[in-house]
């Protein structure tokens, strides 16, 4: 009876021992989902590796208004005020003669553009001309892959001279814009950027991809301080590329310049961003704004006209 026993106790402990095993087993190789995140973290017990923390993106909060240090103080007041604490916005303003500058802004990454962004690939586009990569009378044929849904201006199969597809670029043709972005590479278009000054530029790899580009208001300052001073390009081809914006503001004029009359203008925008020179009575400035709301635009530009008064 005692033997029975004792082999009892035994086959007993053998057993849990056997699912002791088993479960330590199970936890080993089990996966721990986090909620709240795409990913799933497993268990690396042994292996002397931790899970790493998940990244948070960084918070931006429209009433954490920040004024670059040098910048003008009663133009940074009065841009403020304008633009309140309602919307996210990023404003820059510069005198082009005398370097006078204000920044406001209550967020700082890079934000997506539309039709803003033609102006990155306008100027790598006249760069490659200036540097014999292209010249205004190549003709590039479109392909079936360029034709943008619902446009039939440009046909497969054809080509077209370099000169009516920047034109038709700049009538919101995509087509025109992807058989462009196609010739010129979106890795030069994005170095055309960073040459100019737009450091935290960059240019989507589709030219229908929305947003066509993410970029900043200094960014877009940087880069028509440029093309005014002639840096990048030669006089020549700067002057080519405002000229093309300057035909675009007689059309549909941005929002940031509705209220500018009796001075040449040179500005592109869509409903998120803008920017623009103006040159007035031997005054010249550069304005640009991204906002989540274009409904402050018209104001701001005559808001800051009035400052070179």
């Amino acid at each position: 009876m005692k033997n029975k026993v004792i082999i009892g106790s035994l086959i007993t402990t053998l057993l849990a021992f056997m699912l002791y095993s088993l479960n330590l087993r199970r936890v080993q190789n089990t996966s721990v989902e986090i909620v709240g995140q795409s990913q799933s973290v497993k268990n690396e017990r042994g292996k002397g590796k931790l899970p790493h923390e998940p990244k948070v993106a960084e918070v931006e909060y429209p009433t954490h208004v920040q004024i670059a240090s040098g910048s003008d103080q009663t133009w940074a007041k009065q841009i403020e005020t304008l633009m309140g604490k309602d919307q996210s916005y990023q404003v820059a303003v510069q005198d082009l003669n005398s370097g006078k500058f204000a920044r406001v802004a209550n967020t700082t990454k890079a934000h997506g553009v539309t039709g803003t962004g033609r102006l990155f690939l306008l100027a790598a586009v006249f760069y490659q001309e200036e540097h014999s990569k292209l010249t205004s009378h190549s003709a590039i044929k479109v392909k079936k892959s360029d034709r943008a849904k619902g446009e039939k201006t440009l046909q497969p199969g054809i080509a077209y001279g370099t000169s009516f597809l920047r034109q038709t670029l700049m009538q919101g043709n995509k087509t025109a814009g992807n058989v462009l972005l196609r010739k010129v590479k979106p890795q030069k278009v994005n170095a055309m950027a960073k040459k100019m000054g737009a450091s935290s530029t960059k240019f989507s790899k589709k030219y229908t991809a929305n947003p066509l580009a993410q970029t900043t208001a200094n960014d877009m300052i940087a880069v028509m301080d440029d093309l005014y001073k002639n840096k990048t390009l030669s006089r020549q081809y700067s002057n080519l590329t405002l000229g093309s914006l300057n035909q675009n503001a007689t059309g549909q004029k941005p929002k940031l310049v509705q209220k500018i009359h009796g001075a040449t203008v040179y500005a592109i925008g869509d409903d998120r961003s803008s920017v623009a020179i103006i040159e007035n009575n031997g005054q010249a400035y550069c304005v640009a704004v991204w906002s989540n709301s274009n409904k402050k635009f018209a104001k701001l530009g005559e808001v800051v006209s009035n400052f070179f008064k």
